[in-house]
This record gives structure tokens, C-alpha cells and sequence, in this order.
């Protein structure tokens, strides 16, 4: 199993991105405030077959809110793919904006 991929979002928020390694190259994304929780914001998974996951209401804590129609995207690069993460965070009341930010890569073999 592929080791994850950590990347740090805001100041208060990050997520952890791991694949499964099957066929569909699907791929786990959990979305924490704060940071490294064990309970986290959202879950989710794309791959292949369900290339792309939005938020369907703001979720988060009193710090961190992932708003309404974050995108979590899987974008195939040949024997390689990205995960790309597209929208709004609003941390302690500033909101940040995300286009593409890949939060997963998998460099083929």
C-alpha cells in the first residue's frame, strides 16, 4: 500500500491523500481541522470511475470551514495521475481560494 501524501492546506487545516493501488487507481482523501485529527472534516474517494467528489453543504469547526462545492478531482497524466483539490477554505474568517492544488501524485511505475 502507497504511503500518503500530506499537504497543508491553511493554517489550521490540511489533508492526507492515499491510494489503494488498484486497477481504477481509486484514491482516499480526508480533509482535517485541525490539522491530523482523528476525525476528520470529509472523506472521500475518486479514481477512474468517479473522477470527481464536491461538497454538497460547508462542513468543518469553529476555525475551519470547507464550503459548499469543494471539488476533489482525479486528472489522469498517462501511466500517471494527479489529485487536485478546487475551491473555497475559510480559516479564523479569511477565506483562501484553491485552483488544482494537487494533494496526491502518482508518478507511474
Amino acid at each position: 500500500m502507497p504511503s500518503a501524501q500530506v499537504t497543508d492546506l491553511t493554517n489550521n487545516s490540511n489533508c492526507s491523500a492515499t491510494s489503494k493501488g488498484d486497477v481504477n487507481n481509486t484514491t482516499t482523501v480526508t480533509l482535517m481541522s485541525p490539522k491530523n485529527v482523528t476525525v476528520p472534516s470529509w472523506t472521500l474517494s475518486v479514481s477512474t470511475a468517479s473522477p470527481s467528489q464536491a461538497l454538497a453543504a460547508d462542513v468543518g469547526t469553529a476555525f475551519v470551514t470547507f464550503e459548499k462545492g469543494l471539488t476533489v478531482t482525479y486528472q489522469p497524466q498517462g501511466s500517471a495521475y494527479a489529485v487536485l483539490l478546487t475551491g473555497k477554505i475559510k480559516d479564523n474568517g479569511v477565506v483562501q481560494n484553491f485552483t488544482n492544488l494537487i494533494v496526491y501524485q502518482y508518478l507511474g511505475s
